[in-house]
């Protein structure tokens, strides 16, 4: 264990002359020379190698008498360095935490903590901010964290925690890199590395706890007092620096902090509470977000000595007052309307006895006048209507402001079917089709639709089955047909599915249609007996030679532009829909780069369109003339 030197910063063993670890001749921690910003000509013998050693060697905590605390971790054992307010701070901890500042880079003092953001005290006030390697979940959220430096991962930890599992790095000294330490967490650090990191930070804290008890063995009774007289002296010398030292810049404003983010403030009230015979272990860890407010309030803070925390005890004090008279003024006036409503009871309860009576009276009169009105019927022989005043009052409906049932809205004369289901609920869900007249539900089509589909001057909507604006295999002959109010529609014939026939089977007889092409929504139109076959064909026969039979398919080949008399084919024509001719993108107005025909609409030129405008605006006009004529025959000069 005699030949056991490792730095307790980068846990390095490799000994140098030009960065020698050296070790402090009263705890017995070892470091290297550059790690601590020792001077390498004044004072860097070690004075335990040999009882002649000319000059002993203290760390900056020995220097000064004291125990130190660290002031960003909980974590008490390593070396110290002291901050310009007369804090101390580990020196690894002051190396890996962002906004940590050196006075003098090469001596690595004092450590300045003003220009850290104070906010990362406490974990930040987010929980998932705590640290990670914390055995006690006490000491969890003090001090400040340091994330891992693997891209976006959330693990958090202190900086001494880190360096126990072995899971600090700093990049070579080849490398020019601005910030050279790097922190990564379990799963980003090198398996390796953190290995022999692990083992050798084990290794030093067994030789610290055994290197001061051998070496008090080892050293002869005048090397022992040579060193502490000499401690002695550079703690004399370190308390008049301290009372000579200037006095160190603080921010005007004052940076609070709580009382939870400092170890050494939970040590000293877990002592108190040890002390006075309270047991910590009661207390639960509050490790949930505190930074959101419940309806509208003031964020809840946290206990400490800052004026924040003062103001919000004092307006939570406030708002307790206000609830409690705003709780009696609303007990007096509940009191004050629960006695008049008992006495309005009163006199509810004497008007409804005296209506009840003047009921009964009422119905009295009108069976003795009802009487009366019967006797003169009979003695006149006729029979006479009984007048209003005689008959039974009829019930009467509270009107909407006694809590009477509103009007509801009146459905339309027609209810429109759908095609599909056959019900006529929803009627405001019904999608018209353009080509066959009929209604949809939108939740009956196929695939079915969340909304009512957009409608243009120049195109319109049509169901799946009118739809011909698909692939060449799913297109269809459109047949027109007049309906019995004088209307055009166009009526799709749908094809059946193409099946096999093979050669040596013989050809079968054409089907002769027993009955015309079935329409949605209206009845079967049947052919007069006389044309009907004198032998009627099976059904199952009928059934095979529809499945067998073959028809050809219609092709919509496009040839010619009824504007330029160009030609063309489909993949540059457009066929109107009404009129079945055909037309160039380009010549249409305004221009098109490609076809306007959408899956699931049809379209029609411009000229149908004005075509059917003027039909309309002609028959509007007859029948005005119509209405003008007939007014005149009835009224005549």
């Amino acid at each position: 264990m005699d030949h056991i030197l490792i730095c307790c910063v980068c846990l390095g063993d490799n000994s140098e002359d030009a960065d020698e670890i050296i070790q402090c001749d009263n705890c017995g921690i070892t470091v290297h020379e550059g790690c601590y910003g020792v001077d390498g000509e004044s004072d860097s013998i070690m004075s335990s190698a040999s009882e002649n050693s000319t000059e002993p060697w203290f760390c900056d905590a020995c220097k000064c008498g004291v125990s130190p605390s660290c002031e960003l971790c909980p974590n008490q054992d390593g070396i110290f360095k002291e901050t310009d307010a007369g804090r101390w701070v580990h020196i690894v901890c002051a190396l890996y935490v962002p906004g940590v500042a050196f006075g003098d880079i090469d001596k690595l003092r004092p450590v300045t903590l003003t220009e850290m953001n104070y906010s990362k005290y406490g974990a930040g006030d987010r929980c998932w901010k705590e640290c990670s390697f914390c055995e006690d979940p006490r000491f969890a959220r003090t001090g400040v964290c340091i994330s891992c430096d693997a891209g976006m991962c959330r693990a958090y930890f202190h900086v001494t925690c880190a360096q126990k599992e072995g899971l600090l790095s700093e990049a070579a000294a080849e490398e020019d890199i601005a910030d050279p330490f790097f922190a990564y967490c379990k799963q980003h650090a090198d398996r390796l590395d953190r290995k022999w990191k692990r083992k050798n930070y084990l290794a030093l804290q067994s030789y610290c706890k055994m290197s001061l008890q051998e070496r008090e063995k080892q050293l002869s009774p005048e090397a022992q007092a040579r060193i502490n007289a000499r401690l002695q002296q550079y703690r004399a010398k370190a308390e008049l620096a301290r009372s000579t030292r200037p006095q160190a810049w603080v921010p005007r404003e004052k940076l609070p902090r709580p009382l939870t983010s400092s170890a050494s403030a939970i040590r000293k009230l877990m002592r108190k509470a040890e002390l006075m015979g309270i047991s910590t272990d009661i207390f639960p860890v509050d490790n949930s977000d505190t930074s959101s407010s419940v309806d509208g309030r003031r964020k809840h803070k946290q206990p400490a000595l800052t004026a924040d925390f003062v103001n919000y005890y004092f307006e939570r004090n406030m708002r307790m007052i206000q609830i409690q008279e705003n709780m009696a003024e609303q007990k007096n006036i509940k009191d004050k309307l629960e006695n008049e409503q008992e006495k309005l009871h009163v006199e509810y309860n004497k008007l409804c006895e005296s209506l009840e009576e003047l009921q009964n009276l009422n119905g009295k009169l009108r069976s003795e006048g009802q009487g009366i009105w019967a006797l003169l019927g009979r003695i006149t022989g006729q029979k006479l209507n009984i007048p209003a005043i005689l008959r039974a009052p009829k019930e009467r409906k509270p009107s909407k402001k006694e809590g009477g049932a509103q009007k509801t809205s009146i459905l339309p004369a027609v209810l429109y079917s759908c095609g599909i289901c056959k019900k006529n609920h929803d009627q405001h869900l019904l999608l018209l089709c353009d080509t066959c007249k009929l209604h949809y539900h939108l939740g009956c089509l196929d695939p079915p639709l969340t909304r009512m589909p957009r409608k243009t001057k120049n195109s319109y909507w049509q169901c799946s089955e009118c739809d011909q604006a698909g692939s060449s295999d799913m297109e269809a002959d459109m047949a027109m047909e007049t309906l019995p109010d004088g209307t055009k529609r166009s009526r799709r014939q749908i094809k059946e599915p193409v099946k096999f026939v093979p050669q040596d089977m013989p050809p079968e007889p054409k089907k002769i249609p027993i009955r015309n092409t079935r329409t949605r929504g209206r009845k079967r139109s049947f052919i007069p007996e006389e044309e009907k076959h004198e032998e009627r064909i099976p059904r199952e026969r009928r059934q095979r030679q529809s499945v067998l039979q073959k028809k050809p398919k219609a092709e919509d080949l496009r040839t010619e532009c009824a504007t330029c008399k160009g030609t063309g084919d489909n993949e540059n024509l457009v066929r109107c829909d009404e009129c079945r001719l055909c037309y160039h993108f380009g010549c249409l107005d305004p221009p098109l780069k490609k076809s306007p025909k959408q899956t699931g609409y049809g379209w029609i030129c411009q000229e149908c369109d004005s075509s059917s405008s003027k039909e309309d605006e002609n028959e509007a006009e007859r029948k005005n003339i119509s209405q003008e004529l007939s007014m005149e025959q009835k009224n005549p000069k």
